[in-house]
């Protein structure tokens, strides 16, 4: 991603990136249910970790079912189901979609495969935050072009940054990486996407969690961030491991000013748990 592209972050108002925040993470949450209905779950909720595809430039689920699964064009919230990796035709566009009418279209879709459509449930395994629920309030996509544009500008340029980290990291003299064959995920739940580096026993944690969030409660807009996994989880950060995507484009920082902030950051965080 070239710095001119995250300078998009900072014509954004930070009460505005946060209600296309909530639009989009929505819209994830439905792809956690289906991941949650169809997929066997385990107690560290992998099974609704949901892929950054590359090539399209957008979120899957896993697949389910043998050859299903679900796609998210982030930037205009538009989803769709996909066999055997392949888009089919019918797709939802979240624009004035309660979420009653996308609960329909889920069921609808489900019948005309032959999938059993009582196994689909709204239930997600963790508490979501801000959800929308009912037949009362309409998905708002048009409205917030602008942000979700620059949201998914930072996501796909993000997973690329991602990719230079491991890069970077693959020589590192203790070894520090088993593989360098490392998928991209995005978590709903946190809407963060980023990757995993796990670690040998003896560290105090299963792995590093590096990525960038999309924002929270305490940050509206975009930022980088490496922490172990369950401090990611609680979003519990070290001040010295953020950097937000504002401070790239004020301070015209190049990739390899992000990827080398962030390899060091990784290098830190593995250093302080091996203390």
């Amino acid at each position: 991603m070239k710095n001119q592209q995250w300078q998009s972050i900072l014509t954004v108002k930070s009460t505005e990136m946060k209600a296309s925040r909530r639009q989009a993470q929505n819209a994830l949450h439905w792809m956690a249910r289906i991941a949650n209905s169809y997929i066997e779950g385990d107690d560290k909720n992998s099974h609704i970790e949901l892929l950054w595809n590359s090539n399209a430039r957008s979120i899957r689920t896993k697949q389910f079912l043998s050859k299903y699964s679900l796609e998210l064009r982030l930037e205009t919230l538009e989803l769709q189901f996909c066999e055997n990796d392949i888009p089919v035709p019918h797709t939802l566009s979240f624009q004035e979609r309660t979420p009653a009418h996308v609960e329909a279209w889920f069921l609808i879709e489900l019948l005309h495969r032959g999938v059993d459509r009582e196994k689909f449930s709204k239930t997600l395994p963790y508490v979501g935050t801000e959800l929308m629920m009912g037949d009362s309030e309409e998905h708002e996509v048009e409205q917030y072009s602008n942000e979700l544009t620059a949201l998914n500008d930072c996501f796909c340029d993000s997973a690329e940054i991602c990719a230079a980290v491991v890069d970077s990291l693959k020589n590192n003299e203790d070894g520090f990486l088993a593989s360098t064959d490392i998928p991209v995920i995005c978590w709903p739940q946190l809407f963060h996407l980023g990757i995993e580096l796990d670690l040998q026993p003896g560290f105090g944690s299963p792995a590093i969690r590096m990525g960038l969030s999309a924002g929270d409660g305490l940050r509206p807009s975009p930022f980088f961030f490496t922490a172990t996994k369950d401090e990611a989880e609680a979003g519990d950060f070290e001040a010295s491991s953020l950097l937000p995507v504002e401070r790239i484009a004020s301070d015209n920082m190049s990739d390899d000013d992000v990827v080398s902030f962030l390899s060091k950051s990784i290098l830190d965080c593995r250093k302080r748990l091996a203390n």
